[in-house]
């Protein structure tokens, strides 16, 4: 079997349920016809169709054949993580209810991490805030400064759960930070947000800790959908932050 032949239909038959071609409740073609249509191997046919099941996409139906299953009312986490992972181009309605999801989460971290901050995170933390000031002009810093500020406060949430979710996001966020500090009006708009919460923590408030948290990831949601409706395709691609 061809992995990489493999892949490139997995590819081809989500792109073509993406973008309606094949509609759900369709039977596909026998194994047989797909693979003269791609030509490769049954094995290689029956290795992405299995794929393609176990993500939601397919249903194979014993003696009935293989159908395009309604995937949104269907898939498991695992469509997440391939959807986040995937070099593909992503629907933005897809992202606005990644961004929603990653919002509930954070606002939740947010309020518990300050709870647990002695005074070296605190001072990590106002440090982090006061270089992304120093750094307007460097989106790169900027980038790299925001996704350390967020990280941190996963980490003093001190929940495993909340971390897996934001590892598994990290795709997202380089795509959304770098389209919202593409604009220097949202590196001015966003840190009083960042100040705000500095106060907050310095003082163990939690919640007004998430509502400053709420009402920042709000802001930086608007200002990269406005952009985003500029962007012609979406993709998410893995990027290492320090």
């Amino acid at each position: 079997m061809n992995k990489k032949l493999s892949h490139d239909i997995i590819s081809d038959i989500k792109h073509k349920i993406f973008s309606g071609v094949l509609h759900i409740g369709e039977r596909l073609p026998a194994e047989r016809e797909l693979a003269e249509d791609y030509n490769v191997s049954r094995i290689t046919i029956r290795h992405a169709i299995s794929r393609l099941v176990y993500l939601g996409f397919l249903q194979t139906i014993p003696q009935s054949g293989t159908f395009v299953a309604d995937y949104k009312k269907n898939a498991s986490l695992e469509l997440l993580v391939d959807i986040i992972s995937s070099s593909e181009e992503v629907d933005k309605s897809m992202l606005i209810d990644l961004l929603e999801i990653r919002r509930i989460f954070e606002i939740h971290s947010a309020g518990r991490a300050v709870l647990r901050m002695d005074d070296t995170h605190r001072k990590a933390l106002r440090d982090m805030v006061n270089a992304m000031a120093d750094h307007k002009q460097d989106t790169h810093k900027i980038v790299e400064l925001d996704y350390k500020i967020h990280s941190l406060l996963i980490e003093l949430a001190d929940n495993n759960v909340l971390r897996l979710l934001f590892n598994s996001f990290r795709p997202i966020y380089q795509f959304y930070l770098t389209v919202f500090y593409a604009d220097p009006e949202n590196v001015t708009g966003i840190l009083p947000y960042y100040v705000r919460f500095c106060d907050a923590a310095d003082f163990r408030q939690e919640r007004i800790a998430s509502l400053i948290m709420g009402d920042l990831l709000e802001f930086a949601e608007q200002a990269s959908l406005k952009a985003i409706e500029k962007v012609g395709t979406i993709r998410f691609k893995s990027m290492s932050f320090p």
